[in-house]
């Protein structure tokens, strides 16, 4: 057996020995999806997508890590509640932190979408950060469990998180529409949807069965739009909200069907086009000023320009850059959806995580 493999072995047998903690709720958290979810697998790849530069990461503990946002994102804060640490960006692991493997992944890439020709060229598509769980399956977890039906055992009792779809629009179908080509909006959701769908199941066939599926943000509310079309009647652009309604409203009833149809699968759906639409048309009513400048300075391009500092009421603010929201912003729906009502349905991740 190779040195590293021998050592991955060993860390995990003490992870064994000294148990797993009482706050544990669930064996591992598997993230997949876009920027909103990404721990740093873009700092690994040649592509414009990366925010492995301050001051991105202002304040997470340690700094700069690659998440485009000044501290953790939902995924991080769904960790800490299940009493998991935040799963490592997947490209990025080594030999230091190979106990972190007993605890999940994160295989989300910045721009990234469900199709494969959507986002900037070298980033991990929806089906390409599959394609890394099913290594994780087939290579490294089996280093750490003794049997076939305890890794079975790890693989359906672990949370799977998905937020991706956005970049389907922002950087595929808006492109097409504006362009002048023929476009239906209905579609290019049902095209979205089918090929999730394909992905979800290709999840549950290596094990899956614990689902977390937030729905495509409101990009019409995104700075940088809201900045370049300044709607005159709105806080947001309410012709890109109605293009991906498109395909929210019929997400619920796709995710129920795939639960009929896979056994002993579970689906909840996370409302993230609801989150960004009520923080932006109400924001004091989530203990915040200012929904539409974003914090960091700004390049032309709507991210962070690291030759300035950023805002210092980061905890006040909405949005951290042009496209993404702040830590206290994620902290909101990651919180409601792990516990509370409404923001995750039909159940929240702790009820998911409680189930047989």
């Amino acid at each position: 057996m190779a040195k590293s493999s021998t050592s991955f072995v060993f860390v995990c047998f003490i992870f064994l020995i000294m148990g797993k903690s009482e706050a544990q709720l669930a064996p591992a958290l598997y993230v997949f999806g876009d920027s909103t979810v990404d721990a740093g697998n873009n700092n690994a790849i040649n592509t414009y997508a990366k925010s492995n530069y301050a001051p991105y990461g202002v304040d997470f503990p340690g700094g700069v890590t690659g998440r485009p946002t000044n501290g953790r994102n939902a995924a991080d804060f769904i960790a800490l509640s299940l009493g998991l640490k935040a799963p490592p960006a997947f490209r990025l692991v080594n030999t230091s932190t190979l106990s972190d493997r007993c605890e999940g992944f994160n295989y989300a890439s910045s721009s990234a979408g469900i199709l494969p020709e959507s986002g900037f060229k070298g980033t991990l598509s929806l089906g390409e950060q599959v394609d890394l769980f099913r290594k994780t399956v087939e290579e490294y977890l089996p280093l750490y469990f003794k049997s076939k039906d305890d890794l079975s055992m790890h693989v359906s009792k672990s949370i799977f998180l998905l937020v991706v779809g956005v970049n389907d629009y922002a950087l595929n179908f808006l492109k097409k529409k504006n362009s002048g080509q023929p476009f239906d909006d209905e579609a290019a959701a049902e095209l979205l949807r089918e090929k999730f769908q394909n992905h979800l199941t290709e999840l549950y066939n290596l094990g899956a069965r614990k689902f977390v599926v937030f729905d495509i943000e409101a990009i019409g509310c995104l700075p940088i739009y809201v900045n370049q079309q300044k709607p005159p009647t709105s806080k947001c652009v309410d012709d890109l909200n109605s293009m991906v309604l498109k395909f929210n409203e019929k997400l619920p009833l796709k995710l129920q069907d795939l639960a009929v149809t896979l056994s002993g699968s579970a689906f909840i759906v996370g409302k993230n086009y609801e989150h960004i639409l009520n923080l932006v048309e109400n924001p004091n009513n989530y203990g915040f000023k200012d929904a539409s400048n974003p914090c960091c300075a700004l390049t032309p391009y709507g991210t962070c320009d690291g030759k300035r500092p950023p805002c210092e009421d980061r905890n006040s603010r909405v949005f951290f850059d042009a496209f993404h929201p702040t830590e206290a912003a994620y902290k909101i729906i990651a919180q409601n959806c792990f516990s509370g009502s409404g923001v995750c349905v039909p159940m929240n991740v702790l009820e998911l995580a409680r189930l047989s």
